[in-house]
């Protein structure tokens, strides 16, 4: 069971190929049932491959632009017919502009006395230092939350990037190689069909 599925899995793989060769051997087996009308057989088959071919071709770009630029090939056929001079009636604009500005400051004040004693000018001494501790503590416990804060902002900013980077990655990854079996099947059916009507 288990190599039955591997090998199922690895002919998936190579499925453009394998429907080239079911539609080569349904079109030889189409000239043989109908050998009186094997050039309209021919034709038949070379215009029918051609336009199946085109349109895989198509909606593999189409999947990339939906990838890329969030709309389809319809909503970009539609938009440019809109967009023709002479169905546009008038133009309108709007501009809205904010600015916003934050100030913030804090202040101490102290009220000095004019001591007259020793024990006077100590205790002075001793209330200033003490003021001078408080004010560097309260300065270093609002510049630790400042850091704080901006390190929490530049973790989740680069949380946001990273994760950005990684669905780009994978958007460019899905287009360049997750529409490669469309586009060569595409392509297989057009060379197939072009050559089908050389020989009609």
């Amino acid at each position: 069971m288990q190599m039955i599925r591997r090998l199922a899995i690895w002919l998936w793989r190579a499925c453009p190929l394998l429907a080239m060769v079911l539609l080569i051997g349904t079109h030889f087996l189409a000239l043989v049932l109908f050998a009186s009308d094997s050039v309209f057989v021919n034709k038949l088959t070379g215009t029918v491959m051609q336009i199946v071919g085109g349109s895989i071709v198509l909606h593999s770009v189409n999947s990339n632009l939906g990838l890329f630029r969030n709309y389809s090939l319809f909503s970009a056929v539609l938009t440019w017919f809109r967009e023709c001079p002479v169905f546009l009636r008038s133009v309108t604009g709007s501009m809205n502009l904010s600015i916003s500005c934050g100030v913030s400051a804090s202040m101490t004040a102290r009220v000095v006395r004019s001591p007259t004693t020793v024990e006077e000018r100590l205790t002075e001494l001793e209330r200033g230092l003490e003021e001078l501790r408080s004010g560097i503590a309260s300065q270093h416990q609002a510049i630790h939350s400042r850091i704080t804060t901006v390190k929490t902002e530049l973790s989740s900013s680069i949380a946001s990037n990273q994760a950005a980077l990684t669905k780009l990655s994978q958007q460019v990854e899905k287009a360049t190689i997750g529409g490669f079996k469309q586009q060569a099947f595409g392509v297989m059916l057009v060379i197939y069909g072009a050559i089908t009507n050389v020989f009609a």
